[in-house]
């Protein structure tokens, strides 16, 4: 029984990853080779994969053989089109084949819309990976450089006796960059190739003579060149000490003197900020200091000259009046009024 028109015999229901989930699956195909380090790309790996490209993907067969894939360089292929070594037994060309030719003159890349990589060749840090030596853990610093981007000219011929053996051919090369951009992967690094054009090669001379097409696409890879001899990995800080010095003499409380003259009277008033709990005063004025009144304080210690004394007390011109306060809420403001006479 035959099947329906539109019967479709294969169908992928993968659904395919899309946004950040995409993309996060391009970083693991380019570290996906055993390093944490990308692969590198030279020139032979993108001719390479060029080939993989038209003999797998475009993977054209005509009477159910498939066509030869033949990578030819610009003297090869001069001397190619001149002697014609592949023939079969009878001396006679050997249709079809296709043909790969890279021009030699590769120019300044275009995949970075124009844009030029930072003077310098300096590196960047492309992962951190953790590291531990059996005491100490840490981790090394993975820098690469900034690709160079290349532009390469391929020139895939088709050689064929039949024009429905041509377009065929042309199908599957029209199919492939009908989004305009093909992408293969080059050591796990998406690389665009763009169809630049499609010319004829034929020559037919001579109606009597043996007739061939020699359809020519001209394949123009926007790629990059990025040399794994660049790459550094170097060690970063396994362990940090800091540091840090404190001084009571850092900050210190505010305060003030005032005098009752007329009462013979004399008042210190000191306020200890959020973080300050102490404050050394020198003293100018003889008083005898007899009483103390505090907010947000439980308990205040006096020194006299480094030595504690406790109320009443007498402290007289040069002396260094020592006061510590321990608050209630060492997040809130504490204050003393310290009273006396004048001597």
């Amino acid at each position: 029984m035959g099947l329906p028109k539109n019967y479709r015999k294969y169908v992928n229901i993968t659904p395919h990853k899309q946004g950040f989930e995409q993309r996060q699956s391009i970083l693991d195909d380019i570290a996906n080779k055993g390093t944490y380090l990308p692969k590198g790309i030279l020139h032979e790996d993108m001719d390479g994969e060029m080939i993989n490209y038209i003999t797998n993907d475009i993977d054209l067969s005509l009477a159910g053989e498939k066509v030869p894939v033949i990578f030819l360089s610009t003297q090869r292929w001069a001397e190619f089109s001149k002697t014609w070594q592949y023939t079969d037994i009878d001396k006679n060309i050997k249709l079809p084949f296709i043909t790969i030719v890279r021009k030699p003159d590769a120019q300044k890349g275009t995949n970075y819309a124009g844009n030029f990589n930072i003077p310098g060749r300096p590196t960047f840090t492309y992962m951190k990976v953790p590291t531990w030596d059996g005491n100490r853990r840490g981790y090394d610093i993975y820098k690469i450089p900034q690709p160079v981007s290349v532009d390469i000219m391929y020139e895939v011929r088709l050689f064929c006796n039949r024009m429905r053996d041509l377009n065929h051919m042309n199908t599957k090369m029209l199919t492939s960059f009908s989004a305009l951009e093909k992408y293969i992967k080059v050591n796990g690094h998406p690389i665009p190739l763009i169809l630049d054009s499609v010319g004829d090669e034929s020559s037919i001379s001579n109606l009597e003579e043996r007739k061939y097409y020699v359809q020519l696409y001209t394949i123009k890879m926007l790629g990059y060149l990025l040399n794994e001899d660049d790459f550094i990995i170097t060690p970063a800080i396994n362990r940090a000490v800091n540091f840090y010095e404190i001084s009571e003499e850092l900050y210190r409380a505010s305060y003030q003197v005032n005098l009752d003259t007329k009462n013979n009277g004399i008042c210190i008033n000191i306020l200890f900020n959020a973080g300050i709990n102490n404050v050394t005063i020198p003293i100018d004025i003889d008083a005898e200091y007899t009483n103390v009144n505090f907010t947000n304080t439980n308990s205040v210690l006096f020194k006299k000259n480094g030595n504690i004394v406790t109320l009443p007390f007498t402290i007289n011109n040069g002396d260094n009046l020592y006061i510590k306060v321990n608050k209630t809420d060492v997040t809130k403001t504490s204050e003393i009024e310290l009273s006396g006479i004048l001597l």
